[in-house]
């Protein structure tokens, strides 16, 4: 099979990627073509998988392929927040009945328990922080009236959070743009392209990393051929974590969109004007809609994150102009609204949620579908995919196997038509939270 579909060239670069040292791609080429274990895509997913191969097969040889360079993809272009949020019910299995979102969150929980382990273990500095207040955050009625209702589902579950008034918040972030707000389902903050880079460089030996290296064809059956810029591999399971570019595979052609969003870092601003964003050296504040705008305050910088836009990038001019109109919403007294860095990120998004998980054919497995909190999702999966193939059982692993796949999504031009309207139409109702 030869595929058609390439990964996105990014209109600018990621600004977390920016702001570290520069980082040398793992362009060599091995010098054996013929892998145990291919895995094609390097993001969470990816490097979770190849990893746990490698500690459950420590003889095994296992080439991890990418089509960009590690921190570059969309892995190293998120807002950093380690949430454990359930994904819709649609997406569980009818017999976790009312247990949905407990057994859900304890799947994610279990990735951000592995990524605080590697962090730990391996000295990865990605300014990991659990105690950073990380608030969502209300700033219409409709709003405030949606996440009342969360906050009773919270407890419906078994957790605890606390509530923040408007004048705690506008002591926290330094506006009085919100008028409510609630503890939220962050595990941890992070910085992304940092933490990516950190668990793709500390791999374990039995792990080969080619960046920059697309695939080109995959032969129908095991052993398979893999085609890519740099020549063909043969290997006796294939592993596909490349998210939204698994429909280049013949995979999720029906299931999945790619949903762009948009970040953007200010320059480093001054002792005065980081003292109108509050009084707290950094938090983060994420929106009552899913369609409003998530911000953090980093160290001298603030992160505005917002925007969505369907298959296609949007003009670098436009993002700016809307991120800036975000940002001076928000906080009217800043002294300027200059943005430093400015950048797009792609995801694909699934009807109701869900991933596209298992062994599709014999020796060909796929985790693909992350639409949002990819890190954490994106590690468990990769880590639970390795064990499938590699015939250990878990709990998890059975909890994570009877859950629901994708919904079927209609067909262009239906497809983008109905996409395109209901991103207009969130935006909408999301209003001021935008």
């Amino acid at each position: 099979m030869r595929f058609r579909e390439k990964a996105p060239a990014y209109a600018a670069p990621s600004g977390w990627n920016v702001l570290l040292p520069k980082r040398m791609a793992r362009e060599r080429v091995p010098s054996g073509r013929r892998f145990r274990s291919v895995v094609v895509g390097a993001g969470y997913t990816g490097l979770a998988a190849a990893r746990r191969l490698a500690e459950l097969a420590p003889g095994d040889e296992i080439l991890l392929l990418d089509a960009a360079t590690i921190g570059e993809g969309a892995s190293g272009r998120n807002s950093g927040y380690l949430l454990i949020n359930p994904g819709e019910p649609s997406a569980s299995a009818a017999g976790f009945a009312g247990e949905w979102a407990v057994r859900q969150m304890a799947l994610v929980q279990a990735g951000v328990d592995w990524l605080r382990e590697l962090v730990a273990t391996h000295a990865i500095d990605c300014s990991w922080q659990e105690a950073v207040p990380a608030i969502t955050t209300a700033a219409t009625p409709r709003g405030e009236r949606s996440l009342a209702a969360t906050r009773e589902r919270y407890e419906s579950w078994g957790i605890a959070t606390e509530e923040y008034s408007a004048s705690e918040l506008r002591r926290i972030f330094g506006t009085g743009y919100y008028r409510y707000g609630i503890r939220s389902l962050t595990r941890a903050l992070v910085q992304p392209a940092a933490l990516h880079r950190g668990l793709a460089d500390s791999l374990p030996a039995g792990v080969t990393l080619l960046e920059n290296t697309p695939v080109h064809a995959l032969s129908d059956e095991a052993p398979f051929t893999v085609e890519t810029s740099r020549g063909e591999f043969v290997a006796d399971r294939v592993f596909i974590t490349n998210n939204l570019h698994a429909r280049a595979f013949g995979l999720g052609r029906d299931r999945m969109v790619g949903i762009y969003t948009y970040g953007a870092f200010t320059p480093e601003l001054d002792r005065d004007q980081l003292e109108l964003l509050g009084e707290i050296a950094e938090w983060g504040a994420l929106p009552a809609h899913r369609m409003g705008t998530t911000m953090r305050k980093i160290k001298t910088r603030l992160l505005i994150r917002s925007g969505d836009s369907y298959e296609r990038e949007l003009e670098p001019a436009a993002v700016r102009a809307m991120l800036t109109e975000h940002y001076r919403n928000r906080f009217p007294a800043m002294k300027a609204h200059e943005l430093e860095h400015v950048w797009g990120g792609l995801t694909a998004v699934t009807h109701n949620g869900a991933f596209l998980f298992g062994e599709v054919k014999p020796r060909l497995f796929v985790s693909v579908g992350c639409g949002g909190a990819g890190v954490t999702r994106g590690t468990i999966q990769g880590k639970l995919l390795a064990e499938l193939a590699c015939g250990l059982r878990s709990q998890l692993l059975r909890d994570r196997l009877v859950q629901n796949g994708p919904d079927w999504l209609p067909p262009e031009p239906l497809r983008g038509a109905g996409a395109k309207l209901q991103i207009c139409w969130e935006q909408w109702i999301a209003g001021a939270e935008r």
